[in-house]
């Protein structure tokens, strides 16, 4: 077929890109651009989060492996308070008996600022910390803690005083580590569900744009496009879409994320550990576009595939 003076197959088009059918000018391309940009924002925020409670979760296992904390309580079992010399007395013998022991690797038993520089979360700066009961502290660090030496320990410490309390952190530690693998949980459970949303809406608006151009592609059928011609026609539309949609709704939430982590600041680090992605993880959230455009590009072609299959 000769078109401008020119020789041209029918179905080819004249340049890369170019449309037979205006699909950009359907009502409705701004609206699902502007969906995969929310749906992309959604998925990056909930992929960051991800990411980032399974690097706190590292941080809390490693940082109390194989540790102890034992606490000699300020005030006796019959409700009297123990001078600061007995405190200290109670200190050195409980550092000695720590020594002894084989299975203990290293014993730092903290002094009044370390004490107060742990509970100033909580009471604040500004708190008379001076006249408050501090309890005795000593951290304890174990070669590899087993049941029986747990138990030698504790009676080892028994000797020096009863009430002396040995926290292994274990109980609060599963606790937390539970409700975290549950968030983690939730926030794949949604970046599935945005997956998911993604591709009905984009089933969707092929489907009607097929049935609004459907004379149209009669005409090309007719003019000997084949059907993968048309296939690649809203193949690259749905893409192009995505790729606009997805790079804005990525960049969107990697700026928010910025501004909460710069606004955030330090403040909170003495109660919640500092975070941060490792260089996989950004580059997974990073390529959040490269997946959406996958996804509308396989959409688009199984979509059409069928609306083509029930033609006559």
């Amino acid at each position: 077929m000769k078109i401008f003076g020119k020789e041209r197959k029918l179905g080819v088009a004249f340049r890369k890109g170019r449309y037979d059918l205006p699909l950009s000018k359907d009502e409705g391309t701004n609206f699902l651009r502007l969906l995969i940009a929310l749906m992309s924002f959604l998925a990056a925020v909930a992929l960051t989060g991800n990411f980032a409670l399974g690097s706190m979760t590292q941080r809390w296992s490693s940082g109390l492996e194989n540790k102890v904390t034992i606490e000699i309580p300020a005030e006796k079992d019959d409700g009297e308070l123990r001078s600061k010399d007995e405190m200290n007395s109670l200190l050195s013998q409980v550092e000695a008996v720590l020594k002894n022991e084989s299975a203990v690797k290293a014993v730092d038993v903290l002094d009044d600022k370390d004490i107060q520089t742990l509970v100033e979360p909580w009471l604040g700066k500004d708190a008379p910390l001076q006249d408050i009961p501090l309890p005795g502290l000593i951290s304890v660090e174990l070669n590899s803690p087993t049941p029986d030496m747990m138990k030698k320990l504790e009676a080892d410490i028994a000797v020096v005083s009863k009430d002396i309390v040995i926290d292994t952190h274990e109980a609060w530690l599963q606790s937390l580590l539970r409700m975290i693998s549950s968030l983690r949980f939730a926030a794949l459970i949604v970046v599935l569900i945005i997956a998911g949303t993604t591709v009905t809406a984009i089933a969707g608006a092929i489907r009607s744009r097929i049935a609004v151009h459907k004379a149209d592609v009669e005409l090309l059928h007719l003019m000997g496009a084949n059907d993968e011609y048309i296939i690649r026609q809203f193949q690259r539309h749905a893409l192009m879409i995505a790729l606009q949609g997805s790079l804005f709704g990525t960049i969107a939430a990697g700026l928010v994320l910025l501004a909460l982590k710069f606004g955030i600041g330090n403040h909170g680090e003495s109660l919640i550990p500092a975070f941060s992605l490792h260089i996989p993880q950004g580059l997974a959230v990073a390529a959040l576009p490269l997946l959406a455009c996958g996804i509308a590009a396989l959409t688009a072609r199984l979509t059409v595939l069928r609306s083509l299959s029930l033609m006559p």
